[in-house]
């Protein structure tokens, strides 16, 4: 809680003029921003910490900050910390180290805003602009920032990284492949997975079995094998079936169902 301003002794080291004579340390010595022979380094003092650009001048102008105070006394404005809330407790916590300087407030308050977004109702609209570029630098930070968000329950951005994965043909190059593989691998965490199932049974059918597609085909099946069985099994046998799938294929199909019944 904030001190009340009656309870304050008149002195220099409760003025809003006062500055620590120092930003690496704890001390006593301290300046006064009322003195005109600062007026040129307020900017760096107050904006950078950086007490490097007038040491000289701070030091032969320093003083013990419990004297008396002169009639310009200000108390500036006051507030009061909430001490139950986080950013209260973040704003005690970095006082009990020293002197709360600009930049380290600035860190915490910018911290205090992160925590109040809502991450499930963020509007993803420049992102998914930024997915349809084409840049490929630009589609790969889109990707990233989605994932990001599918992760926070952000449902829109999950849907629409999904919407732009089912989009994409079967890979017919190793670039396609690698691209393919990081971009599933951002769905791999998220409590969507049921819905990429169906899909990636798809790509298995839709997907040519040679050695450029191999790691991409590989990529499923190890994905489907975290998946419960209950979901994949029957699909899985069927393809087994089919002579259209080659004998490598298969092979792994059936090691994968093996997995999957003795939970390996």
């Amino acid at each position: 809680m904030e001190a009340k301003e009656e309870e304050l002794e008149r002195i220099c080291l409760n003025c809003s003029c006062f500055l620590p004579a120092s930003a690496d340390e704890l001390t006593e010595f301290g300046l006064c921003l009322n003195d005109e022979a600062f007026e040129p380094f307020i900017d760096e003092l107050l904006g950078k910490s950086n007490y490097d650009c007038c040491k000289d001048l701070i030091e032969r102008k320093k003083f013990l900050g419990d004297c008396e105070a002169c009639p310009d006394f200000d108390l500036g404005k006051r507030i009061e910390i909430d001490e139950n809330s986080e950013f209260g407790r973040a704003i005690l916590s970095a006082l009990e180290k020293g002197p709360l300087d600009l930049k380290t407030f600035e860190r915490l308050i910018l911290e205090e805003e992160v925590r109040r977004i809502d991450f499930m109702t963020l509007p993803i609209d420049e992102h998914a602009k930024q997915l349809r570029s084409p840049k490929r630098e630009e589609q790969d930070a889109a990707i990233k920032s989605l994932a990001a968000l599918a992760k926070l329950e952000n449902k829109a951005a999950f849907e629409e990284l999904f919407n732009y994965l089912q989009q994409l043909p079967p890979p017919t190059t190793i670039e396609e492949v690698h691209f393919k593989i990081d971009l599933l691998r951002h769905f791999e965490y998220l409590e969507f997975r049921p819905l990429l199932t169906q899909f990636l049974l798809d790509e298995l059918y839709n997907t040519p079995s040679n050695l450029t597609t191999r790691q991409w085909i590989s990529a499923i099946l190890e994905f489907l094998r975290r998946c419960p069985e209950e979901d994949v099994r029957e699909p899985l046998e069927k393809m087994i079936s089919e002579k259209r799938f080659s004998y490598r294929l298969k092979k792994k199909v059936e090691y994968l169902l093996y997995e999957l019944e003795y939970g390996i």
